[in-house]
């Protein structure tokens, strides 16, 4: 070899050192910036080296991206839970624990956007079918709907459930109401009625606008609409409740929306707040036991059914896992579907040395059919006025 070709040669092997050189220390630096990143969320050592080989397997452009993106943790948790799924591995205690802490951070990103954050002031903002609740001195409270919201009003139904006292007169009345903005927080503000249309055909109440809502209670928690059967007994406590699923027994519900920290479900007859509840349901063929309390009660006095409010807790941490997956539209149906690279990744780098054994397929069973018209949901045993 001459001596131009020996150092061709040289300066093409120097090149390379260079460019892995660059490479290596360019990986280190990414790295250590997503490791700060990790470790600000609150994530162990063991978690970030996870997260971040997840990420670079997903090809995130930007891998730190995830401790700060919606959409990238999403993909995230997406890849690590469908791994502990199909591999039988979600409820081992430390895979538990791992997607508790992603769950965590999910909804901590989701509940500090500004809409839920700061939510609204005007009324002028709230949407058309909101659900009120107008309470008015020496009246009462009954309930109410926005069905229009003009510039320089609010149009509502005329109030009902109960029926107004006879000789109500509403037209310049000044009136509180109350409402629950859905995935944002419950509000109050005082208005004057300006006219009422009684015969309209429905007959409707024009509210003034106001521009400073009060904003009473923030959302601690994402929720998700559940229409499925339910079942519901009433115990002393919450802590009584019995976590194993039974599928019998209680009184038949059907559900409204869920949550990691309670439930609205739809039950015949009457109940009242106050009470302790067992709730037990299913998500993705799983059972879901929930031990709550009722914490509002709307009773419809024409179909004789309430809806009810419940604050609580899932009974163990792999259910509220699977709750919390459901709410944030993670479907593990689709794990089964084709095989994942990842899974080895999430099996060699989070969990114990000898993997679970997968569990056989849970036979299906079979649910008493609830009627999809509330006023009409039977009852196991008896009347809901037990309950009460």
């Amino acid at each position: 070899m001459t001596a131009a070709g020996v150092i061709i040669a040289f300066a093409i092997l120097g090149a390379v050192f260079v460019l892995v050189t660059v490479g290596q220390l360019h990986d280190e630096a990414s790295f250590l910036q997503f490791y700060a990143a990790g470790k600000d969320a609150g994530f162990t050592l063991r978690q970030i080296r996870l997260l971040h080989r997840v990420a670079r397997e997903t090809n995130f452009a930007n891998p730190s991206s995830l401790f700060w993106s919606k959409r990238s943790l999403d993909r995230c948790i997406t890849a690590v839970y469908r791994g502990f799924y199909r591999d039988g591995l979600e409820d081992e205690p430390r895979n538990a624990a791992f997607l508790d802490q992603l769950f965590s951070y999910r909804k901590m990103i989701e509940l500090n956007q500004p809409r839920v954050r700061f939510g609204i002031q005007s009324t002028r903002n709230l949407d058309v079918g909101q659900s009120l609740k107008i309470m008015v001195d020496g009246g009462g409270s009954f309930r109410s709907r926005i069905v229009e919201n003009t510039r320089t009003h609010l149009a509502v139904s005329y109030p009902s459930s109960p029926a107004p006292p006879r000789g109500l007169t509403w037209r310049g009345k000044m009136i509180r109401v109350v409402l629950y903005r859905r995935d944002d927080a419950a509000y109050t503000f005082a208005s004057r009625v300006n006219s009422d249309y009684l015969r309209r055909k429905p007959p409707i109440l024009q509210v003034a606008h106001v521009e400073l809502m009060e904003r009473e209670q923030k959302r601690d928690s994402v929720r998700a609409p559940l229409t499925v059967p339910g079942r519901i007994t009433p115990v002393q406590a919450p802590e009584d409740v019995d976590p194993l699923p039974t599928d019998t027994g209680g009184f038949r519900c059907r559900m409204v929306d869920i949550s990691e920290d309670g439930a609205a479900l739809i039950v015949g007859g009457r109940v009242k707040a106050g009470v302790h509840l067992r709730i037990e349901t299913r998500i993705d063929g799983h059972p879901v036991i929930i031990a709550g309390t009722v914490c509002s009660a709307a009773y419809n006095e024409k179909k004789h059914f309430t809806v009810l409010h419940i604050a609580g807790e899932v009974t163990d941490l792999v259910t509220k896992n699977r709750v919390r997956a459901y709410v944030f539209g993670f479907d593990r149906a689709q794990t089964q579907q084709r095989p994942d690279r990842l899974s080895a990744t999430v099996r060699c780098e989070h969990s114990s040395a000898e993997p679970a054994p997968k569990q056989a397929p849970e036979e299906s069973v079979a649910e008493e059919p609830v009627s999809e018209d509330p006023s009409r949901v039977a009852m196991s045993r008896g009347d809901a006025e037990t309950v009460a």
